[in-house]
This record gives structure tokens, C-alpha cells and sequence, in this order.
């Protein structure tokens, strides 16, 4: 009777072993082709709806840029005028210093309690401990006191 309960508040139910139905002829699922797919990704088709990037009034009033085949760019000026002069040296690049390692944080060291308790202490006195206990000992051992 306990054991019925038990089942009974748990939640558990039992079955009686019966026939197992056999599966309906023509209800099978159907075959499933083995074959791999190619399928084309969404992202794909998401860049290619969306459309390319249309000229903005303030671009299409400023010039093409040149062919990349038209040659060096012309110098307006006199044929016969020197070039600009090169700069000695370019300026140099500073690199970023790394800043300082912080001091290490040291934790406070944890006060003592006034009286003199420990914990081997509370173990002997709550825990009913005695005097040359393995648990008195070990805690001895573990604790120093």
C-alpha cells in the first residue's frame, strides 16, 4: 500500500504489457532523398536585392575620377620649372608607450577577534568535543591553535 502511494504522489504510472499495434499499411512517412542539396544562402540573396549606391547631389557634380589607363597626371605651370623639393626626412612616428604597471593590491589582513576564540574553541565547547578528539586534533593540525 506505501508503495502505491509513493507511485501515486511521484507521478509515476504503470502499464499493462499489451500488444504492440502494428504500423498502418500506406501510413510510412515517405522516403527521404539521400542526395545533397546546394543551397543558396539568404545573405546572398539579401545583397543581391538590395540596390547599388546612387549618386549623392554633392558627388555628382565633382569630376570622374581618371581612367586608370590615362598616364601620369598632367602639372599645370611652365614646362620648364623645377619640381617641388622633397622633404629631408618624414616626421617620425612616436610610438605609444604602455602605461605603468599598477602596485599590486594587497588585501588588509583579517583583524583577530578580542578574547582569544577560535574555531577549535567553539568546536570543543558547541561540538561537545573532547580534549584529545581526532575532530579537536585535526582541527588543531588544520587551524594552528
Amino acid at each position: 500500500m506505501a508503495g502505491l502511494a509513493v507511485a501515486a504522489v511521484s507521478g509515476c504510472v504503470s502499464v499493462e504489457p499489451g500488444a504492440v499495434p502494428s504500423p498502418r499499411p500506406g501510413t510510412a512517412g515517405p522516403v527521404q532523398d539521400v542526395a545533397p542539396q546546394v543551397v543558396q544562402p539568404p545573405a546572398r540573396e539579401a545583397l543581391e536585392a538590395v540596390p547599388g549606391p546612387s549618386p549623392s547631389p554633392a558627388r555628382a557634380s565633382s569630376p570622374a575620377p581618371p581612367a586608370p589607363d590615362a598616364g601620369p597626371p598632367r602639372r599645370s605651370g611652365p614646362a620648364d620649372a623645377a619640381p617641388p623639393a622633397e622633404r629631408a626626412d618624414p616626421p617620425r612616428q612616436r610610438t605609444p608607450r604602455r602605461p605603468r604597471a599598477a602596485p599590486p593590491v594587497v588585501a588588509p589582513a583579517v583583524p583577530r577577534l578580542p578574547g582569544g576564540a577560535d574555531v577549535c574553541a567553539l568546536g570543543r565547547g558547541y561540538g561537545k568535543w573532547p580534549a584529545g578528539s581526532p575532530q579537536s586534533r585535526i582541527c588543531s593540525e588544520a587551524y594552528g591553535r
